[in-house]
């Protein structure tokens, strides 16, 4: 093993708290090399490291990251703790979050599901006093969410033989008109920003480049959406839709742009439109 190999270990075991723990429970003596799944090669390199400061040093950087993301994709929350009591990033120095370090991978998106889940406890429950106020709360609070698990890394994607739905592609129903209130909760208020109570589906669609879209989401949006299995051409979708094949190719493709659509084999991209909804919101 040389020492870019040696490094891209060290990156993992810094980076995967499951790996780490691995090689701690090795190094301990609780596992072989076969057992532990790290094999000699990284047995080797974990047997020259400060296994204690690694741990130290990987769930500093475990927080940090998910600190990162909280105070970003919370945003609102933030703004509101003043009026709730209730900073989403303290999340993060609860032992619950603590304990479930070991579990968490940077960037992965089961991972993130799992710091999600306490976030949305942490925020959710025993909030009556809260919604009492601010109505929406939960909504707001499944907004948040919503975006904070569309950043994660999206799982690999089998190749399919025409256009499927990502599966980091969230459509998000609820019951108040929250992007129109959105831009208030970040300035100086007196009386909490009021929402208009209407079902509002949105869509929420990470890019390539990481870049978060959320977009206001039509029936025939989720319908076009729902149908997109990987294994329908676009002319039978557009023919059940009702739609004309240019108009669907041009959807498709602003799709594939904002990351909601998976593009393969057949798929004919030469036809850039902007037949979309407006963007609710980006990150």
């Amino acid at each position: 093993m040389n020492s870019r190999d040696a490094q891209d270990v060290i990156l993992r075991l810094l980076a995967d708290g499951p790996f780490r723990a691995a090689a701690l429970a090795a190094a301990g003596g609780n596992g072989t090399d076969g057992e532990s799944g790290l094999g000699p090669e990284v047995a080797a390199v974990v047997s020259r490291v400060d296994l204690g400061a690694l741990d130290r040093f990987g769930r500093f950087l475990c927080r940090h990251y998910y600190r990162e993301r909280v105070v970003h994709y919370f945003k609102y929350g933030r703004a509101l703790a003043p009026l709730t009591d209730r900073a989403p990033e303290k999340v993060l120095k609860a032992p619950e979050f603590t304990a479930l370090m070991p579990r968490l991978i940077l960037g992965d998106r089961q991972s993130a599901a799992l710091v999600l889940e306490l976030l949305r406890s942490f925020l959710i429950e025993n909030a009556d006093s809260i919604r009492a106020r601010i109505p929406y709360w939960d909504d707001l609070v499944a907004y948040q969410g919503a975006f904070f698990l569309s950043d994660a890394l999206p799982p690999n994607h089998a190749a399919t033989p025409f256009p499927a739905r990502a599966e980091t592609a969230t459509v998000l129903e609820l019951g108040w008109d929250l992007p129109a209130v959105l831009p208030a909760l970040l300035k100086p208020f007196d009386q909490v920003p009021v929402a208009a109570m209407r079902p509002t589906r949105l869509l929420f669609a990470r890019s390539k480049h990481a870049e978060v879209t959320v977009l206001r989401c039509t029936d025939a949006l989720k319908n076009l959406l729902e149908g997109l299995s990987g294994e329908v051409a676009p002319a039978e979708i557009a023919a059940r839709l009702g739609l004309e094949a240019g108009a669907l190719d041009k959807t498709l493709r602003q799709l594939e742009t904002l990351g909601a659509v998976l593009a393969q084999g057949s798929f004919s991209s030469s036809h850039v439109g902007s037949d979309l909804p407006q963007a609710a919101g980006k990150s």
